[in-house]
């Protein structure tokens, strides 16, 4: 048994924002053909044979994915791993092939990789010569097999006008929670991005359907390289998350699950765990995470890997993507949750830091130098003031990094600009908050902040204490009952965001529908509902 450094104490009225919470069993369900790679259109004739070695057939059982992309480029993403039978353990070239239209009938940039038996066959690509704010189709092959088709984007130039965007938020997709329904809605909405906000897998060991379980994880618990790619596998494996990577680019940061929950640096969950073994598991779990995401990043050497990175549309918006994980130090007061008693005063002490010194420095520059009509900050915990007088009610969120969360409002507020939007992730609700700074009895809007559900993982508090939640200050709107994700249309004058939410997360058939509508304005903070 686990020997905890989490009190999970569940005070009285006390309820508040919570973090992202997962278990994990065997699942025997078979990895299903991506849509639109049925029938694939033939290789065109520009592309060589690539000599492979005998492959099982559907070798491409994980489909295809885009994202970082940039002006001129963007990375291609798939890993060989059949729904049955085994790739030969050696390396395997491919071939990759990006065009104009879907048929292929002009070819515009083509390449050979390989596919490393040392990164799980996993494939990055960083297809370049491509021009700005252009829609693409790509697909890989392996022998005589012909991947699924993808669509891609590049982005405008970075002085561009731009007269839109259309982009996706989602995070926290536990696959034993619910079905991604809410994926294929998004695969259907013609959108220019999609961006992760962490939880992409849950690490936890494999529980029988039934009693809140859907469909179980394989296995025990992840903590090795093996390990980890299984988890990413199966989760890789849903036809409707399948489809939402093909349709277009994402941009992707990891939470906490990915590793281990609520880890925070080289401190595990369980408190047993010494950091020097903890920092091996990291290691694996952000190697892992590395070979699954289709990400511009060097490859992982070792327990550290910088994530955090800026992610343009023009002169429209600029996207800070942060992590909130690495970096961080340990959550205080044991990390309890929902208790209603006053602050510990490990809370305030010197030095507590969410994002680290160095990317603190980071998001201050960017903000400082950005021209963006929008900036944004891609967030995993909480940014909005959610106390229940002086107790903090939950130490993982932002409250419980007072001081660093001051320096985070200085930098957002400085200048005066009313266009900083913070997209959060992480605790399966839906919400709309008001980044505050508060000098005494003053208190001024600096920032506003778009809380989106969990894509499938349950719901962490009663529902039915939606009016208590409102009820704080900052808070203008939450939805605890739905699953979903978040769509937003974003233009010089306006970003409307929907909460597009299931009402049965455990049906990938059942319908989306809009539960609230947001509209912010570039030149004042908050949302107005429409």
């Amino acid at each position: 048994m686990k020997v905890s450094r989490r009190h999970f104490l569940l005070g009285s009225a006390a309820v508040a924002l919570s973090a992202c919470t997962g278990g994990g069993s065997d699942d025997s369900e078979a990895r299903p053909t991506l849509p639109t790679a049925d029938p694939a259109p033939a290789p065109s004739s520009t592309s060589a044979t690539v000599p492979a070695p005998p492959l099982p057939a559907g070798v491409f059982g994980l489909g295809v994915a885009s994202g970082d992309p940039l002006p001129d480029r963007v990375i291609l993403w798939t890993r060989l791993l059949p729904a049955r039978g085994e790739v030969p353990a050696v390396d395997i070239p491919l071939h990759w092939e990006v065009a104009t239209d879907q048929a292929f009938g002009e070819v515009v940039s083509s390449g050979s990789s390989v596919a490393a038996v040392a990164d799980g066959h996993a494939v990055h690509v960083d297809a370049m010569n491509l021009r700005p704010d252009t829609r693409y189709w790509y697909r890989f092959r392996a022998g005589d097999q012909v991947s699924p088709v993808g669509r891609t984007r590049t982005t405008p130039a970075d002085d561009a006008a731009v007269a839109g965007l259309r982009f996706g938020f989602a995070s926290c997709q536990n696959y034993q929670s619910g079905r991604y329904g809410p994926w294929r809605d998004a695969a259907a909405s013609d959108l220019d991005l999609v961006v992760f906000l962490g939880d992409y897998i849950y690490e936890g060991a494999g529980s029988p359907v039934g009693r809140g379980v859907v469909r179980s994880h394989r296995g025990g618990e992840a903590t090795t390289v093996a390990q980890y790619r299984d988890r990413y596998a199966q989760y890789r494996s849903d036809s409707d998350l399948q489809a939402a990577h093909a349709a277009c680019p994402w941009a992707v940061v990891w939470d906490d699950h990915e590793v281990d929950n609520n880890y925070a640096n080289d401190r595990s969950e369980d408190a047993s765990v010494p950091s020097a073994a903890f920092l091996e598991r990291r290691a694996a779990a952000y190697r892992v995470w590395w070979e699954h995401m289709p990400v511009r990043l060097p490859h992982p050497d070792g327990p550290n890997l910088r994530i955090y990175r800026t992610q343009r549309f023009g002169t429209l918006a600029s996207f800070l993507l942060l992590d909130g994980r690495q970096y961080r130090t340990d959550q205080a007061c044991g990390d309890r949750t929902l208790d209603a008693s006053p602050a510990c005063p490990e809370v305030t002490s010197p030095g507590r830091t969410m994002l680290g010194a160095e990317q603190e420095q980071w998001v201050g520059e960017q903000l400082a130098a950005s021209t963006a009509t929008w900036d944004v900050l891609a967030n995993q915990t909480v940014l909005t003031n959610v106390m229940l007088g002086q107790a903090v009610l939950n130490y993982d969120q932002w409250d419980g990094y007072p001081d660093a969360r001051r320096r985070l409002v200085d930098q957002l507020r400085r200048g005066g600009k009313t266009n900083r939007v913070v997209i959060t992730g992480d605790i399966h609700l839906g919400a709309v908050g008001v980044v505050t700074h508060v000098d005494g009895a003053i208190r001024t809007p600096v920032a506003t902040e778009l809380v989106g559900t969990s894509i499938s993982s349950g719901a962490l508090l009663p529902v039915g204490t939606e009016g208590l939640i409102s009820g704080f200050p900052d808070v203008r709107y939450a939805n605890l009952r739905n699953r979903g994700w978040t769509r937003c249309e974003v233009t010089p004058e306006a970003w409307t965001a929907q909460y597009r939410v299931t009402d049965d997360e455990t049906s990938a058939d059942a319908p989306l529908r809009t539960d609230a509508t947001f509209v912010v304005r570039p030149n004042r903070v908050g949302a107005e509902r429409q």
